[in-house]
């Protein structure tokens, strides 16, 4: 073990995986004794910059190398830093000093570990066009394939957050067991949440002009104790895309540069496209009305329970439909 070790960086994924390495060995080699840890309390502020200085300082009765580890670091002013830096570079020779910048790191601790004979980690995460790659390339470290469409498919619904899809990946992995392959067909049902995924079912229902469907899947989120008012969101940005969408088609512009301007992954443009056919402008915008009118009863602009304020604006919204 070298005497100080910096590990910073976007990837958070990465940066917890590397303290847990870390902690963990500390404490194979030394005893949980051996290992002391400054954080922010309750995950405010940071870490107490005095304490670790003076635990740096302090003289130890464990007989093997003692750990000190302080996360958070980069929150950390001028002379907090100084303090810690001036205590680095003096430290005892059987401690090491461990420090995790979930941010900008401060300025002059990189060099002072370096100086100090230590190593400075990094662990940048990957951004746009390259996260889908990382993803496959994750599934692929845990024993899983993971279909290119479907790591878009994971990013478009959970977001670009790498703590969340990593463990999603934990999860498909056991899903999925040694060799197993994993599809967009098999995420639509299992990845997202299931009140999720009924939100977005009830917005595809409603593109595809489907009152029954629709009505049922309300039925079945105000079972769940789901809100009028928060079923809103999900289902009028499928209907507004649709809308978007049609509009486009009827102005006979190709599939190409419509998916293009959709502001969604290529393969879910493609999909809501093949399922536009046959359908109008003038429906999805009258749809898309209705939706608005609940968006407005939900905040107040009627006294309608939620039953009966979304029953109305659904059936407004597929009035016509079989």
């Amino acid at each position: 073990m070298k005497p100080a070790y910096l590990i910073h960086g976007s990837d958070v994924a990465k940066v917890d995986q590397a303290r847990a390495r870390l902690r963990r060995r500390a404490e194979e080699e030394g005893g949980a004794a051996s290992l002391e840890v400054f954080e922010p309390l309750e995950n405010r502020g940071s870490p107490d910059a005095d304490a670790l200085v003076s635990a740096i300082g302090a003289m130890s009765l464990i007989p093997d190398r003692r750990y000190l580890l302080a996360d958070g670091i980069e929150k950390w002013g001028k002379r907090q830093v100084e303090r810690v830096i001036e205590a680095l570079l003096s430290a005892p020779p059987e401690t090491t000093v461990v420090l995790i910048a979930r941010g900008k790191v401060p300025a002059g601790i990189a060099k002072a570990v370096g100086k100090a004979g230590g190593d400075v980690r990094e662990y940048d995460a990957p951004t746009g066009a390259e996260l889908p790659h990382h993803l496959v390339s994750g599934a692929t470290a845990r024993g899983f394939e993971l279909d290119s469409d479907a790591a878009r498919f994971l990013i478009s619904y959970l977001g670009d957050g790498l703590t969340r899809l990593s463990h999603e990946l934990d999860r498909l992995a056991i899903w999925a067991e040694p060799g197993g392959r994993v599809e967009v067909d098999d995420l639509e049902e299992m990845v997202v949440d299931a009140t999720e995924t009924d939100r977005f079912a009830l917005g595809d229902a409603l593109v595809a002009g489907n009152r029954v469907r629709s009505l049922a899947m309300a039925e079945r989120l105000l079972a769940e104790g789901t809100t009028a008012g928060s079923t809103v969101y999900p289902a009028a940005a499928s209907v507004r895309r649709a809308h978007k969408a049609l509009a486009m088609m009827e102005a006979g512009l190709p599939p190409n540069q419509i998916e293009s301007r959709l502001g969604v992954p290529p393969f879910i443009a493609k999909r809501l496209i093949d399922s536009l056919s046959g359908s109008r402008s003038e429906d999805m915008r009258r749809t898309s009305i209705a939706l608005a009118d609940l968006e407005v009863w939900t905040r107040g602009g009627s006294s309608y329970p939620d039953e009966l304020a979304l029953d109305l604006a659904l059936i407004e919204a597929t009035d016509g439909a079989d």
